[in-house]
């Protein structure tokens, strides 16, 4: 009997009437996301839903209000942060208020590519479906029907659903279940389809869509429609099928101008228009375009445009320069604006570049290749965007590559993005530095930027990989996560790493996460001591007896200031290689087993950036010494021939090292040995092994800890052979 009460006085409020007497009920949705709980307990407050749903209701709060109507909200406007309710709470607000329509509005995750205007009413029971035996016949239903259609007319979704709760979800909606008045919620579009979204996230979107709700009421309660309308849509740039930005629309003859910024969603509206026929104008920086619009009184008059929109350009990100034996192969990413066409140039130092581009792709290219070069040369990349009026500010960076057949070749990732340090150069050529010092030894390379890197997979088709990082820091992250795994892959099975970065160590040990703690340290083979040397001079030397024996004092932060460059310690087997001072180590290196791996790997990690370094033959003395001790086959201290299995041989790795080195002993025959190490005066400090071995390789483990620092001997014995090695521990 209460709801065929409720029904009559619903009919009894027809005909032109306002709202005044009316009351309504909104309610801002809960935010539930699929997978997760819907109880208060599923931080809903921190979702974006939570915060449209908390615009889109003060907006239909309004239009009712000035209708006349009273309007009670389940929670306050804009707080999208406050306390949550459950669903039992927000029904009795709107039973014990008493109002006659309750509403609650949503935007719910779906499936990611559902994009329709759905409204829903409880029903009694599902034996008809998809809208029979509502609770409310004639009211919800028609309503729901009224909201989908109202709300699909105005916004940019595909199609209106509305539907019974059974029938739809196969149960009735909480919020709507033991309420004591009409209600519908509303679905207008999906947060999880990504251009929606976009959309959701420009507030213009947000009051169309509560304009179409409040119009729905109206159409319900046959009330009067304003003497105005709305003129609303998406703007699209034809040239790129995208969303138009920093574009204005105007209708000048109303002297009304909306701008659309460079949010991505297109989105124009104006609110009070009056009827009529109008022309609308659309101003980019480049174009202007003309197009005529009709408006009706009462209706949300969508109108999508669009515009050719010529853009200035931006400047060209490179990804990759690969290369064969008589070509390069070239992958960069599409910057802003309307591109007509890129220039690609040459060079065969990075630093003389010829002035008529190599090749020229069209805009819609995003590669390219360079053929008919010489064989056995270094040549370098860059590259601007053009279209008819603009290019590129600014080239892209130089990236290079060494024209060769060989696989034995290096690839260079830049992973230095920062521009708010030392160097603010975005189009830097640093990785050049590093090509020439490869090329001068006839080594090939190939370059890329850390972006491209996406899986470990590609670190593993190269032997060796030199990873340079500027100063990058904590805010642009010297190693994510994920290129962290990827390296981490790479030293377990078997590779040859060079890392450069003047804040690695800062970013990863002093100020890391405790993963980025554990990469370091394990991995890296460093830890963090201080922020810069004392006294803070850019300036290093070699350790003696290491890989880089023979390079003599240098300096750095010539090519741009290197002021705060990291001092290190070794950790995990590794030993210093270059210190800045007697007591403080510049760069460390090591040659083993990581944790996890199962082939050796090698690792030089600087902790300045080499690139900085002006001296020339400096820094190429430094690149041949790091891909000598990659490519070698024996230990620095040993034969620099490989030995064969026939031979019998002595080595360890790392060496020099602290506290602990490993021995690998290779025998051609079975016999009684002894494996000793002993001081410098021939005094026995440690036995490894002293009985009957077999022919083959065995492993050991030295462990000097209680020992000073100097030099020992690691001494083979048996079947009339004698055979010693050096060995260094360093502390």
């Amino acid at each position: 009997m209460k709801h065929l009460l409720i029904f009559l006085l619903l009919a009894a409020s027809v005909s032109g009437q306002s709202f005044t007497g009316k009351k309504f009920c909104l309610d801002p949705g809960h935010g539930f996301i699929p997978g997760q709980a819907s109880a208060c307990n599923d931080a809903e407050t921190k979702r974006f839903e939570s915060y449209i749903n908390h615009i889109v209701v003060p907006y239909l709060k309004r239009y009712l209000q000035a209708e006349g109507a009273t309007v009670i909200t389940t929670r306050a406007d804009y707080d999208s942060i406050g306390p949550c309710i459950t669903l039992t709470q927000r029904k009795t607000i709107a039973n014990n208020n008493n109002v006659h329509y309750f509403h609650s509005v949503h935007h719910n995750a779906f499936d990611g590519t559902s994009n329709y205007s759905l409204s829903l009413f409880k029903q009694n029971n599902s034996s008809i479906c998809p809208n029979g035996n509502p609770a409310w016949p004639g009211v919800t239903d028609v309503a729901a029907n009224i909201q989908a259609n109202r709300m699909f007319n105005a916004l940019q979704t595909t199609s209106a659903i509305y539907r019974g709760d059974l029938c739809f979800l196969g149960f009735n909606l909480g919020v709507l279940s033991t309420l004591n008045m009409p209600g519908t919620l509303s679905e207008a579009s999906f947060f999880d389809n990504a251009k929606e979204r976009v959309r959701l996230a420009d507030t213009s979107y947000l009051k169309t869509e509560a304009e179409a709700l409040y119009h729905s009421f109206l159409q319900l309660y046959s009330a009067p429609f304003p003497s105005h309308g709305s003129v609303t849509g998406v703007v699209t740039n034809m040239a790129t099928g995208q969303p138009a930005t920093n574009i204005t629309v105007s209708i000048d003859s109303l002297g009304l101008t909306y701008p659309i910024g460079n949010n991505g969603s297109g989105v124009y509206r104006f609110d009070v228009v009056p009827p009529g026929f109008y022309r609308v104008t659309l101003r980019s920086q480049l174009d202007t375009v003309h197009t005529n619009i009709t408006v009706q009184a009462g209706t949300i008059n969508k109108r999508n445009l669009s515009l050719t929109q010529t853009e200035y350009v931006g400047d060209v990100r490179l990804k990759a320069v690969l290369s064969s034996n008589t070509s390069l192969s070239l992958q960069w990413e599409k910057p802003t604006g309307t591109i007509d066409v890129y220039h690609v140039f040459l060079s065969e130092d990075g630093v003389t570049w010829d002035t008529i581009p190599a090749a020229t792709p069209g805009g819609g290219s995003l590669s390219a290749s360079i053929g008919g070069l010489q064989t056995g040369k270094q040549y370098y990349v860059k590259i601007k965007a053009k279209n008819a009026v603009s290019e590129s500010p600014n080239f892209s960076r130089t990236y290079g590559a060494y024209t060769s057949a060989s696989q034995e070749k290096v690839l260079i990732v830049d992973g230095f993005n920062r521009i708010s340090g030392s160097s603010a150069n975005p189009a830097h050529n640093f990785a050049a530095i590093y090509g020439d010092a490869l090329s001068a030894m006839n080594f090939k390379f190939e370059t890329v930027s850390n972006f491209t890197v996406t899986s470990s997979a590609q670190l593993l088709s190269y032997k060796y990989v030199f990873w340079f990082l500027g100063d990058e820091s904590v805010a642009d992250e010297t190693f994510t996560g994920l290129e962290q795994t990827y390296i981490r892959d790479y030293l377990r099975q078997g590779g040859k790493l060079f890392v450069s970065g003047s804040e690695v160590a800062w970013d990863l040990d002093q100020q890391g996460t405790t993963a980025d703690k554990a990469f370091i340290n394990t991995y890296l083979k460093a830890r963090y001591i201080a922020d810069a040397p004392t006294p803070n001079t850019p300036a290093g030397t070699a350790v003696s007896g290491t890989l880089f024996d023979g390079v003599p004092n240098f300096t750095f932060g010539q090519v741009y200031p290197e002021d705060w460059p990291d001092v290190i310690d070794t950790i995990g087997g590794s030993y210093p290689v270059m210190r800045y001072n007697a007591t403080q180590t510049a760069g460390i290196a090591f040659r083993g087993l990581v944790s996890g791996g199962f082939i050796e790997s090698k690792l030089v990690y600087l902790a300045f950036a080499l690139e900085t370094m002006g001296n020339v033959n400096h820094r190429r003395q430094i690149v041949n010494k790091i891909v000598s001790f990659f490519t070698g086959a024996t230990n620095l201290n040993e034969n620099d021939l490989e030995l064969t299995p026939a031979d019998y041989s002595v080595s360890a790795y790392p060496n020099p090292f602290n506290p602990s080195t490993n021995l690998e002993v290779n025998l051609p025959v079975r016999g009684d040995y002894e494996i000793t190490i002993t001081d410098i005066l021939g005094k026995e400090v440690l036995t490894l092994s002293r009985g009957l071995l077999e022919a083959g390789v065995h492993r050991f483990t030295a462990d000097l800890s209680p020992y000073s620092s100097g030099i020992y001997f690691a001494s083979l014995r048996g079947n009339g052979i004698v055979k010693s090695f050096k060995l260094m521990l360093l502390k």
